[in-house]
């Protein structure tokens, strides 16, 4: 076998790993071509790397989110809407063949979603998701086509103020709510001003997880379990309150909550409604005097970076400002008697 000369050209016909391995056989234009293309093959083989092109990868977006949500996704607390939402990404999209999208593209479909009346942050949280899915096949071998996502920067925000209550609408508020036959939305509010939880921390919390005057949260948003002491009255009144074994609160107090809220006349942000108690017992734990490291531990917050927006409120915060500016020396002046002069000059 070899290169042989044939009517349409020059054939290379050969076997780069014996008979017993794959023959490859292809017709090229000259003798040269067909002699570098021999080469080519074998000096392959003789590396063991694949010498023949890799087929083209039309996986379409959907197929590889899929996969993603297969091999990791599916361990997320939220996998399952995770998935939904990258999903309903895809088809805005187009549901393209992945190899085709580019940056460009990317930077496009979030201009397009911009547009539309969607929020910076949505934006942001959109690319983030749409990157991972990549990043995340890349790391497992199943992707090598490069990630579209990756060199799109995340729009800059401003950094919005977190509402906090003052303690008048911490006393109307827990005086409605305490008014109510069905006490799971006072108690909920109770155990989040106290330990700054999540609502959902406090909604699901079970009763095994209340010992010794502590409560414990467990699947917490990163994780990790907290465990932090409770006012003596709030701790009787939650064990009172919950069953032997299961959860505390049978109900998830949303509605109620968010009644008082509104009778209360208290306006909050957009998206801090059940969120507010947890700015409010970290605003608090500041302006009292609390240190910033103590806070991230009771908040469980993984990085300082997020406590630290709660720093302004501590009341000696940047006070060094004062005690380190330039001091400047002002004199008294009688203004009464700088009026005069003008005066005096004039009729002179």
């Amino acid at each position: 076998m070899g290169i042989r000369k044939t009517k349409t050209g020059w054939c290379v016909d050969i076997w780069p790993h014996g008979r017993d391995g794959k023959r490859i056989r292809k017709t090229l234009r000259t003798k040269a071509e067909a002699k570098r293309f021999e080469a080519y093959v074998f000096g392959k083989a003789a590396s063991g790397e694949p010498y023949q092109p890799k087929k083209r990868d039309n996986r379409r977006l959907r197929e590889l989110i899929t996969l993603w949500y297969e091999f990791h996704g599916v361990s997320l607390k939220d996998g399952k809407r995770r998935l939904s939402q990258i999903n309903a990404l895809a088809d805005m999209m187009g549901n393209p063949i992945a190899r085709t999208i580019t940056a460009m593209d990317a930077a496009r479909f979030r201009q397009k979603r911009l547009a539309d009346g969607i929020s910076p942050s949505t934006a942001n949280h959109d690319q983030a998701h749409l990157r991972a899915v990549f990043n995340k096949l890349i790391r497992l071998g199943e992707w090598d086509q490069g990630n579209p996502f990756a060199s799109i920067q995340p729009l800059r925000l401003d950094e919005s103020e977190l509402a906090y209550l003052t303690e008048d609408q911490i006393d109307r508020l827990l005086t409605i709510l305490e008014r109510r036959p069905n006490q799971d939305a006072a108690l909920i509010t109770r155990l989040c001003l106290a330990t700054g939880a999540r609502w959902s921390e406090a909604q699901y919390l079970r009763a095994e997880n209340l010992r010794d005057g502590r409560v414990t949260f467990v699947a917490t948003k990163n994780g990790r379990n907290r465990t932090i002491p409770l006012p003596q009255g709030l701790y009787y009144a939650l064990v009172e309150h919950a069953p032997r074994i299961g959860r505390v609160f049978p109900t998830t107090g949303y509605n109620p909550f968010s009644d008082a809220i509104k009778e209360a006349g208290i306006r909050l942000p957009r998206g801090q409604r059940t969120h507010v108690l947890r700015h409010t017992f970290a605003s608090h734990f500041m302006m009292n005097g609390g240190d910033v490291l103590t806070l991230q531990k009771i908040l469980g917050h993984q990085t300082i970076q997020m406590t630290m927006r709660y720093a302004h409120l501590s009341p000696d915060h940047l006070a060094d400002a004062i005690k380190f500016a330039p001091k400047v020396r002002r004199q008294n002046v009688d203004t009464s008697e700088k009026e005069e002069e003008p005066s005096q000059g004039r009729n002179r």
